[in-house]
């Protein structure tokens, strides 16, 4: 699979390993997760297309264990602590501005362990102006500190990545 280092350190950042993984924006992320880290992964998106490009690929690669759903990440359907671990890979920057913190709830109240939220800093941004509006991190880190004070930030070639423990997670 082309163009899977960033995406399998993010995982590694995220301690997925054998875990029930729910990936918001569905892509490669998916398909690493459950080849290469043992994952059960849920994989959603807003957009039909992008879920039936993302089936087609899975099953030319034979991966298995990755369920495609349609779902509003602003809005999940799922119950709270579903997945052991929620994983935003540069899906973030396609939420409207004023929904994106209930983005980072959503994600917060159906993991079980942790969320990981990567996406791309100024210099990795691939969008031209006005398609997409850059993350804030500073109001990223506020929200997930928010959420938990313990949050940690790497940042890793064109992207920052957060990791926002539950509870007495470790």
């Amino acid at each position: 699979m082309k163009n899977s280092e960033e995406r399998s350190k993010v995982l590694e950042i995220g301690k997925v390993r054998n875990k029930t993984l729910l990936d918001i924006g569905t892509g490669l992320l998916a398909m690493v997760a459950a080849k290469d880290f043992n994952c059960n992964v849920t994989s959603i998106d807003i957009s039909e297309e992008a879920l039936g490009k993302a089936k087609k690929e899975a099953l030319k690669e034979n991966i298995k264990k990755i369920n495609f759903e349609e779902e509003d990440a602003t809005a999940l359907s799922y119950k709270d602590n579903s997945f052991d671990v929620v994983v935003s890979y540069c899906a973030l920057h396609h939420i409207p501005l004023e929904k994106r913190k209930n983005f980072i709830h959503e994600a917060y109240r159906v993991a079980r362990q942790r969320i990981v939220i990567a996406d791309y800093n100024e210099a990795g941004f691939p969008h031209s102006a006005g398609e997409y509006t850059i993350v804030d991190f500073n109001w990223l880190k506020k929200e997930l500190n928010a959420l938990n004070p313990k949050t940690e930030e790497h940042e890793w070639e064109k992207i920052k990545i957060y990791t926002c423990l539950k509870g007495g997670q470790e």
